[in-house]
């Protein structure tokens, strides 16, 4: 399938792909195969010639098998051989910052950290508070004016 996505977009084109272990409605499955499956599937992806590599975990930093080990992220680095974003919970700059030092990722991205703090960078950059991510302020849009409001 890479292939021929790069033929229709050509060389000046970033393609990449983003894959977890965990399922939608189960956050905590894992492969069964373990590490031997990371290095089956990071290893084809980073053949494929993919400029990215995007894996998301419920916590990224945590160790993707058992209770011990490296994360996911780490087994990317290691089998897939492209750069690798990291996400999974990581609206805390601290664990963000150790998965970039680390080396176990090139990039970070937030999803729900993002969403509750739009201006994520700059309250890191200033050392401010973050703000904890409440879904009714922003995934159930509703006519009526709620106390946050106004």
């Amino acid at each position: 399938m890479y292939k021929s996505i790069r033929e229709a977009v050509g060389q000046n084109f970033t393609i990449g792909i983003r894959i977890s272990q965990a399922k939608v409605n189960d956050n905590t499955h894992k492969w069964t195969g373990k590490e031997q499956d990371t290095e089956i599937i990071f290893g084809q992806l980073g053949k494929a010639g993919l400029d990215f590599i995007h894996v998301s975990e419920y916590e990224a930093w945590k160790p993707a098998f058992d209770t011990s080990g490296p994360s996911l992220a780490s087994l990317v680095k290691k089998y897939g051989k492209a750069p690798v974003i990291a996400n999974g919970h990581l609206e805390v700059p601290k664990r963000a910052e150790e998965m970039i030092e680390n080396g176990e990722a090139d990039v970070i991205t937030l999803g729900k950290g993002a969403l509750a703090n739009h201006d994520w960078v700059n309250k890191v950059k200033n050392g401010e508070p973050m703000a904890d991510f409440n879904p009714e302020e922003v995934l159930s849009p509703n006519v009526k004016i709620k106390e946050f409001e106004l």
